[in-house]
């Protein structure tokens, strides 16, 4: 009789034992493949990207030739109009941006600006770079939503100490237009003229900016803008140092294909601009 149940008991440890078995193999397979299909998304989602990026310049003509390219220089973007050089209302703001629209012209991110430079990849004939410098609480608040409505690439030269939320724009806003996808980069830690620093003190102070945004961003800063265009020698040291790719000046110019890529030109917009400025100074 014992013998009888002690082969019934073994028998159910045996099943129960297969039952265990099976179910953790199940449980294996399935986080496996979870995995997989969450690696596969990953995979796609930034396949998608590189497509969108590539398609952006679909039937539009194309060169990799040195054509020189116009990179504006906004400041504020304010509510109203005032004569201050660097302010520029947000009605003017929408004007120049139809008026690229109306010439031709498409929009490039600084990327695709070094790569053109660089590396001879081709970007349209009529193209032009948006920057806007400082980082202004009416960056977000005014710049931001008509570059949406325009479907317009553009970059922000954030003063990375100066998120106060005032004056300037919170790190969240600064997050908010990353992810959208406005190129936030670079204007130094506290906006002092690089110029009149010792190398040390130039360092920090393109080093712990890019530090800080791209903690804020999660994505790397590759390029600065020079505040005030104040540079020198030992700026252009400090720059390369800190893992900088290209940084900008103020002084009026195109960027053309040789250019030193710590010193490209810009074009420094103020409330004088009209839309027949604009479509002068992309020429």
């Amino acid at each position: 009789m014992k013998t009888r149940k002690n082969k019934v008991l073994k028998g159910l440890l045996v099943l129960i034992l297969l039952v265990i078995v099976s179910l953790l193999t199940f449980q294996i397979k399935n986080n496996t493949k979870e995995k997989n299909i969450q690696s596969t998304k990953e995979e796609n989602s930034n396949v998608l990207e590189d497509k969108d990026n590539k398609s952006n310049f679909e039937g539009i003509d194309v060169t990799s030739e040195d054509m020189g390219v116009t990179v504006l220089g906004y400041h504020s973007i304010g509510d109203e109009f005032k004569k201050d050089p660097l302010v520029v209302s947000k009605e003017l703001f929408r004007t120049h941006l139809q008026a690229i629209k109306d010439a031709g012209y498409t929009t490039i991110t600084l990327d695709e600006l070094y790569d053109y430079l660089y590396n001879g990849a081709k970007i349209p004939k009529k193209s032009v770079v948006i920057t806007l410098d400082d980082g202004y609480k009416d960056n977000y608040t005014n710049a931001f939503p008509i570059l949406k409505e325009f479907k317009m690439k553009a970059t922000m030269f954030i003063i990375a100490d100066y998120l106060d939320g005032d004056v300037y724009v919170l790190p969240s806003q600064v997050k908010e237009m990353s992810d959208y996808g406005i190129d936030i980069e670079d204007h130094t830690l506290t906006h002092k003229e690089l110029s009149t620093l010792n190398y040390d003190e130039q360092l920090k102070e393109v080093k712990e900016s890019k530090i800080k945004l791209e903690n804020i961003t999660g994505k790397k800063i590759n390029f600065i803008a020079y505040p005030s265009g104040s540079y020198n020698d030992e700026t252009l040291k400090a720059v390369k140092e800190a893992g900088y790719s290209m940084a900008f000046t103020v002084k009026k110019g195109q960027a053309h294909k040789g250019d030193s890529q710590y010193e490209i030109n810009r074009v420094l917009v103020d409330y004088t601009y009209k839309p027949r400025h604009i479509k002068r100074d992309l020429k």
